[in-house]
């Protein structure tokens, strides 16, 4: 990296080499005409208060927050948006003359992905998102927030029940409605989410059975290592409307960098990038 691109924002957590953030990014600033560095950096727990100061110091634009750092930074940031908040979790920082504004953009961006590449109305759908874990929570909340009916479901009863009373703990969490899911719920939604790590370096495995799902709905897989999951390429067969998880990390990588620059970047130059990174790795 040369002088001139001198790093303006990073990806932390641990561990940190498998991001893709480093590929998306650069790109986003290469397409928008800024000579702009961006990088990973291996940050645990225990370390998360210098970092932030020492991205103060450097007069970094902001932080892309990954695992397990994103509750952990919470109380090293001046501010944390409601969502973030209510979720525990933050994805992003923004720095702003030495203030951290910390937020979560996973959930808006799946929606995002729905709304532009599946071409869903979210307000007044039926929903089913599967799992309970941070991810799950994240887009079951921007989901509900935007007016969605919404069912979750988790092999573990307790964590749904958890994930259902954080969520209804948000003021926005009336705008829909969120309760517990089975499987005959599957038939009703318009819009199904899996936010499980089934179907991740795998083949042959789907966390549903796809005939008991809806010939026109929408399918969306977080998993996008393979890119095309057992999910995905069963929903397809069936007719569905498919959105791979890579246009997930895409659209919500896109709102961190409006959060940090003001512009909307090119999606389209987001995810080439990104693919072009999986593919050296796979080499």
């Amino acid at each position: 990296m040369s002088a001139a691109q001198l790093p303006v924002a990073a990806v932390i957590g641990s561990p940190i080499q498998q991001s893709l953030s480093p590929a998306i990014f650069r790109a986003a600033f290469a397409e928008a005409g800024h000579d702009w560095g961006y990088i990973g950096i291996e940050v645990g727990i225990e370390t998360i208060r210098q970092t932030v100061s020492e991205a103060i110091a450097k007069n970094f634009i902001g932080l892309s927050v990954t695992m397990p750092l994103k509750e952990a930074i919470i109380d090293s940031l001046d501010e944390v948006d409601p969502v973030a908040q209510t979720l525990r979790a933050v994805n992003s920082v923004r720095i702003n003359n030495g203030h951290t504004y910390g937020f979560n953009t996973d959930g808006d961006g799946c929606c995002d992905a729905l709304i532009a590449q599946g071409h869903v109305t979210i307000s007044g759908a039926h929903a089913i998102v599967l799992g309970a874990g941070g991810t799950a929570r994240s887009v079951a909340l921007a989901l509900v927030r935007r007016g969605a009916s919404v069912r979750m479901m988790n092999r573990s009863l307790n964590n749904v029940e958890r994930a259902i009373e954080l969520i209804r703990s948000h003021p926005e969490s009336n705008t829909g409605e969120i309760d517990i899911g089975d499987q005959d719920a599957l038939g009703d939604a318009s819009i199904i989410v899996n936010c499980t790590s089934v179907g991740m370096a795998t083949t042959g495995i789907s966390p549903i059975n796809v005939e008991k799902i809806r010939h026109d709905a929408v399918v969306m897989d977080a998993v996008y290592q393979p890119l095309h999951t057992e999910l995905l390429q069963t929903a397809t067969a069936r007719g569905c409307t498919v959105v791979d998880g890579l246009w997930m990390l895409i659209y919500q990588a896109m709102r961190q960098y409006e959060a940090w620059c003001g512009t909307v970047p090119d999606v389209s130059v987001m995810r080439t990038a990104a693919k072009q990174e999986l593919s050296r790795r796979e080499q």
